[in-house]
């Protein structure tokens, strides 16, 4: 999981966070446990665990993780994950 994508945060029509990339379709994130959003589809910001933003809606960022191939059953907002492109989310930098 030491991969690297760089990336602009998207809201997709049923509210789920992607990362769109200059090509290719937009990428389904599977963020770290405690991971949540505030906003909403024009304007939002991905908090860590602690609460601390560590992305915002249309910023460019670097994210360290990797792509994965089965959505695992244990995962949060399931739904988000199903078709395309999957990425797991580690570290998460500005671009």
């Amino acid at each position: 999981m030491e991969a690297s994508l760089r990336a602009t945060l998207t809201v997709d029509d049923k509210g789920c966070v992607q990362a769109k990339a200059t090509t290719g379709s937009p990428i389904a994130l599977v963020w770290p446990r405690g991971y949540s959003v505030r906003g909403d589809a024009q304007s939002f910001e991905v908090l860590d665990g602690d609460k601390n933003v560590v992305a915002r809606s249309g910023a460019s960022l670097a994210m360290g993780g990797g792509g994965v191939d089965v959505v695992q059953d244990a995962w949060t907002d399931r739904d988000c994950a199903a078709g395309g492109e999957l990425w797991m989310v580690g570290k998460v930098d500005p671009a």
